[in-house]
């Protein structure tokens, strides 16, 4: 292959990817965690802070998130993308699969919508955008 085409497949890919950011990153949300020393202690560390990723898939404030960020918190806040801050609420999480939906209370929001991913083929590349 020439170098040429070499740049025009480089030049696609990074617009397919810079193409699904845009659609994305303004449903992107920052999660944090916190929790505080409880007993018994063996169940979880003494207290600390987590964070992770998430995205809003609902107008009405729902977040998918990973349960491992969430787990054990005692207070879990979700900053979006314009910079607000605003409380969480944990709706539920599964272990199993480390899935975990939070609720918020904010206007103006950018739901994203679920894929299907029976449509994926093995070999297919995909992105992963977190905050």
């Amino acid at each position: 292959m020439s170098s040429i085409a070499d740049n025009e497949l480089l030049d696609a890919y990074s617009q397919a990817v810079t193409g699904a950011v845009d659609i994305v990153a303004p449903a992107v949300v920052k999660v944090e965690s916190v929790w505080g020393p409880r007993l018994p202690r063996r169940s979880r560390p003494r207290g600390g802070e987590g964070g992770g990723s998430g995205f809003v898939f609902t107008p009405d404030g729902l977040i998918l998130t990973n349960a491992h960020v969430v787990a054990h918190a005692d207070a879990i806040s979700a900053t979006l993308p314009d910079g607000r801050t605003c409380a969480a609420s944990l709706i539920g999480a599964d272990d199993d699969t480390d899935l975990a939906v939070l609720k918020i209370s904010a206007s103006e929001l950018h739901p994203v919508s679920l894929g299907d991913s029976r449509r994926l083929r093995v070999g297919q590349i995909v992105v992963a955008i977190g905050n």
